[in-house]
């Protein structure tokens, strides 16, 4: 009888033994696993954390850029306005049979200012290569693309197709004009095409060349100030997106 009890005693002993064994290595398992998944919280945080601060910094780059761009445009307004006027100047002087060649000198070589359309996408091009899902805000994203992707692309084509009437301009202004030798401000000579008979305001080539200006300048006009809606929403997108990151 004793014998048994022995074995008994034993064997709860052994049993004892697998139990907390078992119980010891469970326990690893799960503090292994539990090390696991905070690593791989850290992991991912460090990641996020990265793509972030990658994020703000594309966004820095088109906020300056895209600012640079709207001042660009903005400048030239004046300029085509200064066109504008001086194509209404020309007109009212056919009209009424000016002639006076200082007068239509003045605003005829206002008439001739030339503009550059030219913008910088290389934030939005780095953007894009780099995956333009990594820019958060919806918004954001769908006016950046709506720019660059529309509007600027769409406003360039326009302007090339006005550039293919500069041959005929240039035809227009070597009837009406001869090459002269002008003295500049600085003591420098210019040689500059200049209207010499003022009757050329009877000339239809004359009044072609002003209605070809005035055409292009209103175009180019209202095409210009067109992107500053859609340029000023996305700054102010840009603007308060970069604010709340501050906080």
């Amino acid at each position: 009888m004793i014998s048994l009890f022995r074995k008994i005693r034993q064997s709860l002993l052994q049993q004892q033994k697998i139990t907390q064994y078992l119980a010891y290595a469970i326990g690893e398992i799960f503090l292994v696993v539990i090390g696991i998944l905070i690593a791989l919280q850290i992991n991912t945080w460090n990641e996020l954390r990265k793509t972030r601060v990658y994020e703000l910094k594309m966004l820095k780059e088109l906020k300056s850029t895209l600012e640079k761009d709207r001042k660009y445009f903005s400048s030239q307004i004046p300029r085509l306005t200064t066109k504008q006027n001086a194509s209404n100047r020309l007109l009212f002087m056919v009209e009424n049979k000016e002639e006076n060649p200082d007068t239509l000198n003045k605003y005829f070589s206002n008439l001739r200012f030339d503009i550059l359309f030219q913008y910088n996408s290389g934030a939005y091009g780095s953007i894009k290569s780099g995956g333009i899902d990594k820019i958060s805000d919806d918004s954001i994203r769908s006016k950046m693309a709506d720019i660059y992707e529309f509007w600027i692309p769409r406003s360039e084509k326009i302007f090339e197709g006005l550039s293919a009437s500069d041959a005929i301009e240039k035809e227009l202004v070597e009837a009406l004009t001869e090459r002269v030798i002008v003295k500049l401000g600085n003591g420098e000579k210019s040689i500059q095409n200049r209207i010499t008979d003022p009757k050329v305001i009877y000339d239809d080539r004359f009044l072609q060349l002003i209605q070809l200006h005035k055409r292009n300048t209103a175009v180019t006009k209202n095409r210009l100030e067109s992107l500053f809606p859609p340029m000023d929403n996305l700054l102010e997108l840009l603007d308060a997106e970069l604010t709340n990151s501050k906080r």
